[in-house]
């Protein structure tokens, strides 16, 4: 901003706020159309001389700042009558005269000052430069008719000021010494500043306010500061990367973008220097550093959840090449610590917890320190998914027996239903990744299935749930078997009431019996567990296959006994205890009402059950956490020598006890037979995947088959299964081989 400086005033002390000349912008000119000046008569060249000798002495005082001894009104009088008499370009040349001489005179005291005395050169100039301003502020307004009448219209200037400033540039600062030295004396300022050393930041401010004015700035100084920023932090990374831990290297990192953009930018760089400053100093410190710091530092930033210098490193770079080095790394981690939640088959009864856990992690550092980027999101989905389908069908079972232990009513479990819908959610994002969902579809089938058998689901609105979250996660295909084992059971309560009200039903018996129907397509299918059943229950059956074709023709019932449980009242010498335990416990036990002692061979004849179960059931019974029968024998293997004695001195805390049978044997065999018909099912839905391309198609190449097999095929495949099943259509002559390449196949 220019300031009018008050004429009546003598001295030349004031403030030197300026604007920068503009060389190439004229202001706007106003044309009177038919405007003519009044005609006037000649000065004479004697008058013109006085008056221009009383004003070359007035710039003298000026310049020199000295008392100003004659009036500044009468001055600027006699401008405006010279001017008015068609002498403003005389006016001007001489005045550029003066100021040309002024500044030469400059020029020489700076250069003879920087020979004796470099140390103050800067000092010295930026004196005189705010001397100068201060100059071409009264100096413009003595000569204030001149800039209107002639310096505007006719030359590039727009003001005295802007004049002044063009001669010091181009006979001062342009001088190639000065120039270096004034840029050279104010990097070693900054230097000294970055080193934490104090410095005038005040002449440091105004000798960039000189250089932006001079339009210095932008192309002489800002590129040595650049390089010079360069320099500097290339050699403090080289050190602090080899001193500090790299969570350190990253928050002293971020200490110095907080000095350069925001500190140094306020204090007395131009504003404009601060994307290119801040792109310097990174491309030193994390640029050309990515490969040390993510290889040093990455993993243990991830282990230890240090998120504030990862938020550091990820902002430092978001805009550089080195992101793709960071998502590397970011896939890389979540794949190698993935692995190891899940290789280890020691670890299977925390897997599900610590995946939980782990995607919670991960979930975190992507939104507080990669801001939620899609190139984040994208490789947390890709590398879970890789790392959690390593182990085949191993997550999904372990998924769904943990959904299992959630859902099954217990009475050490308080977790509030909403608790349990949230875990649920987070469940659902585990089972997302799950390339082989048919696997968990036939784990949880079956784990469905006993708790729907055995009444131990916690919660009905919770199984519509997780049911509800499945079918529109998979569609209704995935969860029509699942509906349907509802529906059973729904349908089984109304038939049991009607069995209760029909003339089959036996009359005067002392127990509550009830039958599931189950659809033998629906449900997961069990080993037949033929034995002797105890009268009683006998004569239920008996009753119940008579009900059944009342209500239904053409079914036929066939007693899954294996899945039967019961809740027997024994009544011991310390009280009545209420006993949950399964058909075959039941049958063993009531033989103890009539006989204290039994041999094991007497209970094999008695129950006519096979070895293995009786063994395991006897283990249960006699061996377990409650010990209903005493075993004459020491140790958990039952002999055929045994002899089971009924405990009478049977003691318990709880009046209601769950007997459970053994389970480690019959989980394995069940999950087992579960894995085989997974893979059984897989390869029936891969043959007809096969047939169904290869009917589209009629001739294919083995290469193109299995492309469009990977696309179509909803489970995890692997090249020598699909060449297996493809063995074997050739075998059934669904297909053939092309004679002429073999490795061509035609649809038959």
């Amino acid at each position: 901003m220019n300031v009018d400086h008050d004429l009546t005033q003598s001295g030349t002390s004031m403030n030197a706020t300026l604007g920068s000349f503009r060389r190439s912008s004229q202001p706007n000119k106003v044309f009177i159309k038919n405007f003519k000046e009044s005609p006037v008569r000649e000065l004479s060249n004697n008058y013109f001389e006085e008056i221009w000798e009383n004003q070359r002495k007035l710039l003298l005082m000026i310049f020199h700042n000295e008392p100003i001894q004659m009036s500044l009104q009468l001055a600027y009088e006699a401008c405006e009558t010279v001017c008015r008499y068609h002498k403003s370009e005389e006016v001007y040349r001489r005045l550029e005269n003066e100021l040309l001489i002024h500044i030469q005179q400059l020029k020489t005291s700076l250069s003879e000052g920087l020979e004796t005395n470099n140390k103050i050169f800067i000092a010295t100039l930026n004196r005189e430069w705010v001397k100068l301003c201060s100059s071409l502020v009264l100096i413009r307004n003595i000569f204030m008719e001149l800039d209107r009448r002639y310096l505007i219209r006719a030359t590039e200037y727009s003001s005295i000021i802007d004049l002044g400033k063009q001669l010091f540039r181009e006979h001062v600062m342009e001088s190639t010494t000065l120039k270096h030295h004034t840029i050279k004396d104010i990097l070693a300022l900054i230097t000294k500043d970055r080193n934490g050393n104090t410095i005038d930041k005040g002449l440091v401010r105004s000798l960039m306010t000189m250089l932006s004015e001079l339009n210095m700035y932008t192309d002489d100084f800002e590129p040595e500061f650049l390089n010079n920023t360069r320099d500097y932090y290339h050699t403090e990374a080289n050190r602090l990367i080899q001193e500090y831990n790299i969570p350190d290297y990253l928050l002293h990192a971020n200490q110095r973008y907080k000095e350069e953009g925001e500190e140094r930018i306020q204090s007395y760089l131009e504003q404009t220097s601060k994307t290119r400053l801040l792109e310097a100093v990174k491309a030193q410190f994390v640029y050309v550093k990515i490969g040390q710091i993510l290889e040093k530092g990455f993993d243990t930033m991830m282990d230890n959840m240090e998120k504030e210098p990862l938020k550091i490193l990820y902002t430092s770079i978001i805009h550089d090449r080195g992101i793709i080095h960071l998502r590397t790394a970011f896939s890389s981690y979540i794949k190698r610590r993935g692995a190891e939640l899940i290789k280890d088959p020691k670890q299977d009864a925390r897997m599900i917890t610590s995946l939980l856990t782990y995607k919670t992690k991960l979930d975190e550092i992507v939104h507080d320190c990669f801001d939620n980027d899609d190139m984040f999101l994208n490789a947390l989905k890709e590398s879970f998914e890789a790392f959690v389908n390593s182990r085949r069908s191993k997550p999904a079972e372990l998924l769904a027996k943990f959904i299992d232990s959630k859902l099954r009513a217990s009475s050490k479990q308080k977790n509030v239903e909403e608790d349990l819908e949230q875990l649920l959610d987070r469940l659902l994002v585990i089972f997302r990744y799950l390339q082989g969902k048919d696997a968990f579809e036939a784990f949880y089938k079956r784990f469905l299935s006993k708790r729907l058998l055995l009444s131990k689901s916690a919660s009905n609105d919770l199984e519509k749930s997780v049911l509800s979250r499945l079918k529109t996660e998979c569609g209704s295909g995935f969860t029509k078997n699942l509906e349907a084992m509802f529906k059973d059971i729904e349908v089984s309560t109304d038939l049991n009431n009607e069995f209760k009200s029909s003339e089959q039903y036996p009359r005067n018996l002392d127990m509550v019996f009830q039958v599931n129907v189950l659809a033998q397509g629906i449900w997961p299918t069990y080993s037949m567990c033929e034995f002797t059943l105890p009268p009683q229950m006998l004569q239920c059956q008996t009753s119940f296959e008579e009900f059944y074709p009342t209500k239904f023709t053409g079914r036929r019932l066939t007693w899954q006994n294996s899945l039967a449980s019961c809740t027997v009242k024994a009544s011991f010498p310390s009280g009545t205890k209420d006993l949950t335990v399964s058909l075959l416990q039941t049958t063993v036990l009531v033989l103890f009402n009539d006989n204290d002692i039994l041999s094991y061979m007497d209970i094999a004849q008695a129950t006519n059950m096979e070895e293995k179960e009786l063994k395991r059931t006897l283990q249960s019974l006699a061996c377990g956490q409650h010990k209903l029968l005493l075993k004459e024998s020491s140790g958990m293997d039952i002999q055929m020598s045994d002899t089971f004695k009924y405990n009478s001195d049977f003691t318990a805390t709880s009046v209601r006890l769950k007997i459970n049978v053994l389970q480690q044997e019959q989980s394995g065999e069940e999950r087992k037979a579960t894995e085989t018909k997974v893979l059984v099912d897989r390869q029936h839905q891969l043959e007809a995947a096969i047939v169904r391309v290869m009917k589209a198609k009629r001739k294919l190449n083995h290469t193109d088959l299995m492309s469009e097999l990977f696309s179509q095929v909803r489970f995890p495949l692997e090249s020598t299964d699909i060449k297996k099943r493809i063995e074997t259509l050739i075998d059934r002559e669904y297909l053939a081989r092309d004679e002429e390449n073999p490795s061509t196949y035609i649809y038959k």
